[in-house]
């Protein structure tokens, strides 16, 4: 696993427990839309949404725009083996869920959480408009979801399944197999 993007993720992580401890805010979970949602019912919901996102984006995946975002995404990620990627998303899927559904959405909002989640995936580069706007989307199904459940575990299993399955994708179809490390 590549150390920068581990070291960034910790610190997302560790930035929701600082600002969690501070507004005394509870990052695992908040008051349900749905009273007594069975654990099992909370990980079908997360995975159900992450199985759902995966398909569409496979889907979109045909079309110019998309497929464009998804060559310039591949080629800037740094050589990843399946361990990579496994930690990879249990790390972005953790740290980000923390900060932006378990402690920013309670603070300011699903409406300013979610723009601020899908600016973090622009990042203020043109080429990437529509990921920003993707992950503007996702930022709300996320957040509808750690409302709608009171769990962040759903939001944070859906979060794993959609960026596990989408780097796989993204390195098979994009990245010459020379690029690829073999484990």
């Amino acid at each position: 696993m590549k150390l920068g993007a581990s070291l960034f993720y910790l610190a997302l992580g560790a930035l929701a427990l600082v600002l969690a401890g501070i507004f005394h805010v509870n990052p695992w979970h908040t008051i349900p839309l749905i009273q007594r949602i069975p654990s099992l019912g909370t990980i079908i919901l997360g995975l159900g949404l992450g199985v759902a996102v995966v398909i569409l984006s496979h889907i979109l995946d045909r079309f110019g725009p998309f497929a464009r975002l998804n060559a310039m995404i591949a080629h800037s990620l740094p050589r990843l083996g399946f361990s990579d990627i496994v930690i990879l998303s249990l790390f972005s899927s953790f740290g980000e869920e923390l900060l932006f559904r378990g402690v920013l959405l309670q603070l300011v909002g699903i409406h300013l959480s979610s723009l601020i989640f899908g600016f973090l995936h622009y990042g203020g580069k043109r080429d990437f408009l529509l990921w920003g706007i993707m992950g503007w989307v996702l930022g709300y199904l996320m957040g509808g979801l750690f409302l709608l459940t009171g769990s962040l575990l759903a939001p944070i299993l859906a979060h794993f399944t959609v960026n596990y399955f989408n780097l796989n994708h993204l390195i098979r179809r994009y990245v010459p197999r020379g690029d690829v490390l073999e484990e």
